[in-house]
């Protein structure tokens, strides 16, 4: 798997700030995450329209258009925080954010699969692994 994504997001504060958070992935599992506060007026997603997203100029693309007006806007706001997620965080947070996709699989699969045999990625890739030797 080589798979990579970027997630913005901006969440306007009763003050008339904006708080925007920036994570990205790798593989879908978190890799880094920055916050920024900004007094800026972030763009409208609905401001898109038919004419931006259907057109074959990737220079006159909605998303070109959106990404410069939010880099600008990041460049001027203040960086609330940053950092890198370590495996002991994701690790943390495996069984919160991931039990219900491993459920889903599972019923999918037509696999059952004892939860008490993992508590973490690493655990669960192993237990897998040992289910499809054995098979």
């Amino acid at each position: 798997m080589n798979v990579s994504s970027i997630t913005i997001r901006w969440d306007k504060n009763p003050d008339g700030s904006t708080d925007i958070s920036v994570s990205g992935d790798k593989d879908y599992l978190p890799h880094f995450s920055e916050a920024f506060l900004s007094l800026d007026i972030l763009p409208s997603v609905h401001s898109v329209d038919e004419r931006e997203t259907s057109g074959e100029s990737a220079g006159n693309s909605a998303t070109i258009a959106l990404l410069t007006q939010l880099i600008a806007i990041i460049r001027k706001s203040n960086k609330m925080s940053g950092r890198i997620i370590s495996e002991q965080e994701r690790n943390l947070k495996f069984p919160l954010t991931d039990l219900i996709a491993i459920r889903k699989f599972s019923e999918i699969a037509g696999i059952k699969i004892d939860e008490g045999k993992f508590r973490n990625r690493r655990e669960f890739r192993m237990y897998v692994q040992s289910l499809l030797k054995e098979k």
